[in-house]
């Protein structure tokens, strides 16, 4: 009875690591047999997505629920960066712009994975497939800001915050402000390089993030804090709004350790200049300001950083309501409403064109007051009243 008993245990043993063996074997030959099995479900491998220095990702199908998913999984056993995701997910539950971890473990080589809700695509695709309008670019930074206060109250830093780490969670449409501010619309994605604020301590003398949009504290080997991912965040913004920044052709790749002194080097004497805020209402300067005035563990004011966001949307959406309603024609004299001739165009084909529409502004011979009253005439004069100067228009 008891060799029965035994052997029974031997088939199962055999059973389960066959299992394990053949799991990880399809992974290996995802071509051959695209299925994964969990212990909960089993999810069938359709393509890759794409995949960084540590990991990569899959679009894998459910084959219970039929249901798409990304599942994200280590490319070496042993690596821990997943094991460390999951942990921070798992704190990081129900915070609105977070995606919702489904299901998670490890591959029979030690392979850490997690499956996610699949989402449409990063603000890079976003980037390089349409020019967003700055009301839209604005909408993004607030989403983003409300997300990181909450991650922020659990002690929780991101350290990785770029485009490609923030997601679009749905097909929208196009500068479409009002579907950018909805909940959940903005992800924010990729926590393996995530520290508690306590632990921030062990990644001195050490650079975290990408070099294009890691924070200057990161590029000195500083202790990082709060303030670094809004300065990360900040530095998105400047390049949605450009579509590149000042340091992004500066990588040499012969040596990385020079690549992080250089262009450390010119954030650090580009930082809180017009060559970063020009394009952008004047609060965002006093948004980087207060910013660079924190210390790394120092907690954000965020009603305040909020504010200004939404002042800065308020005055953007004004701008573009009176530029789309009314906008005159360079070098051409104004007498009266009646007499001058006026060229109506969308915002969105305005956008298009070379000249930026605050070079448009400076450019054209305007009465400043007579367009303002124009308006006022239109909208009433409660919505226009708080208008003193041209620089409250400024796009």
């Amino acid at each position: 009875m008891l060799k029965i008993y035994r052997f029974e245990k031997y088939l199962k043993l055999l059973h389960f690591k066959f299992q394990q063996e053949f799991c990880s074997y399809l992974f290996n030959n995802q071509k051959q047999f695209p299925t994964m099995y969990l212990q909960t479900s089993s999810y069938q491998i359709l393509s890759m997505i794409g995949q960084g220095s540590a990991h990569q990702v899959f679009k894998a199908k459910n084959n219970l629920t039929q249901k798409v998913f990304a599942l994200k999984m280590e490319k070496y056993p042993m690596q821990g960066q997943i094991e460390s995701e999951i942990k921070i997910l798992k704190e990081l539950n129900k915070i609105e712009g977070i995606p919702h971890l489904i299901e998670h473990g490890k591959t029979a080589d030690n392979k850490g994975f997690l499956i996610m809700p699949q989402l449409n695509c990063s603000l890079r695709d976003l980037v390089k497939s349409q020019q967003l309008s700055l009301s839209s670019i604005l909408a993004i930074g607030l989403s983003i800001i409300k997300t990181l206060e909450q991650v922020h109250l659990k002690k929780i830093l991101h350290l990785d915050i770029k485009p490609d780490n923030i997601m679009i969670s749905k097909k929208i449409a196009q500068n479409s402000k009002e579907q950018l501010l909805k909940p959940g619309i903005i992800q924010l994605i990729d926590f393996g390089l995530s520290q508690t604020i306590g632990n921030s301590k062990f990644l001195q003398n050490i650079f975290i993030g990408s070099l294009n949009f890691a924070s200057r504290a990161s590029h000195r080997g500083e202790q990082l804090g709060y303030k670094d991912d809004l300065e990360s965040l900040f530095y998105v913004l400047v390049y949605m709004r450009n579509g590149k920044l000042p340091w992004s052709q500066k990588a040499s790749m012969k040596s990385k350790d020079l690549d992080i002194q250089q262009i450390g080097d010119m954030k650090t004497s580009l930082f809180n200049t017009m060559t970063l805020s020009k394009k952008f209402p004047l609060e965002f300067s006093k948004l980087m300001s207060l910013i660079d005035d924190l210390k790394h563990d120092e907690m954000p004011e965020y009603s305040q950083i909020k504010g200004l966001f939404i002042k800065m949307l308020q005055t953007t959406s004004l701008s573009q309501m009176m530029d789309q309603f009314l906008i005159y024609s360079p070098n051409q004299s104004y007498n009266q409403f009646g007499n001058s001739e006026t060229i109506q165009i969308p915002v969105e084909k305005q956008l298009c064109n070379n000249n930026s529409i605050e070079t448009q502004i400076q450019e054209d011979i305007i009465d400043f007051e007579a367009k303002v009253q124009h308006l006022s005439d239109f909208i009433g004069k409660y919505t226009t009243i708080q208008i003193k100067s041209i620089v409250d228009i400024k796009y």
